[in-house]
């Protein structure tokens, strides 16, 4: 009996020392499990930066394009003809041309604005990390000058497809917030990006889709961008003009008067 009683105080306390032990190393596992995930984060923005041109990217300081395409108007698909001129790290000026009327929206880089055919407004001040992830995924350049500048602080997510296309998930602490960038696994390249989206129109999940990638002074630039909001396509553009470091004036991207 006493062997039997000594048998359960010795199993009992066996017990609650790999309990206690698990407690210990669990934390201590959960640290380098993060760890390890932002090490290969950083391999893959790494390996993705490189693909899409590495030092000439260094080299690229203002983009201009301009795109035709669609966007889900309340009353349909409406065709846009868009321009946009980016001064990196964060000057941006679009332009929207509707047909009947052109739309502008600027962000100076402190401060964001928007003209319609009804006149000026200021853009809240809580849209300005909005504008801000919006130059850094022009293309995905900004981002790649910032991975290439060992900014930008993120983790893999692991292996998911998108479109069909395999790609490595990397979870990127943003301007405005949580990214999910999708690199293709074959290419390297940025095919993909969800996130929250808050405009004036209201808040969306978003996810922009870049493909079609070609060279321009060095550098792969995606010539099409298709643009979903809570999962239904909202914009469909095809880049038609790329330039890199066309010299932009200053005054682009001031408020008009």
């Amino acid at each position: 009996m006493k062997n039997k009683e000594r048998f359960w105080k010795t199993a009992c306390a066996a017990i609650l020392c790999a309990i206690s032990l698990a407690g210990a190393l669990a934390p201590a596992a959960q640290a380098q499990g993060e760890t390890d995930a932002a090490k290969r984060g950083a391999e893959i923005l790494s390996d993705a930066a490189a693909a899409a041109g590495g030092e000439a990217l260094k080299k690229v300081k203002s983009l201009e394009l301009k795109t035709t395409g669609s966007v889900q108007a309340p009353t349909g698909p409406m065709e846009v003809i868009v321009k946009v001129q980016v001064v990196f790290p964060d000057k941006s000026r679009v332009e929207v041309d509707l047909g009947t009327a052109v739309i502008t929206s600027g962000f100076d880089g402190k401060a964001g604005w928007l003209v319609t055919p009804q006149g000026t407004i200021d853009m809240p001040a809580d849209l300005n990390s909005e504008a801000q992830r919006g130059i850094d995924l022009t293309g995905g350049v900004g981002l790649y000058k910032k991975i290439l500048a060992g900014k930008p602080e993120a983790k893999f997510g692991g292996e998911k497809e998108v479109a069909g296309q395999k790609t490595w998930l990397v979870e990127w602490n943003g301007p405005s917030g949580n990214v999910r960038l999708y690199f293709d696994v074959a290419t390297k390249m940025l095919v993909a990006a969800k996130y929250r989206s808050t405009t004036m129109a209201g808040e969306f999940e978003e996810e922009r889709r870049l493909s079609d990638f070609r060279e321009v002074e060095g550098i792969k630039f995606p010539y099409r961008w298709m643009t979903y909001r809570d999962g239904t396509l909202f914009s469909d553009q095809t880049v038609t003009e790329v330039k890199v470091n066309a010299t932009v004036d200053a005054a682009a991207f001031a408020r008009p008067q």
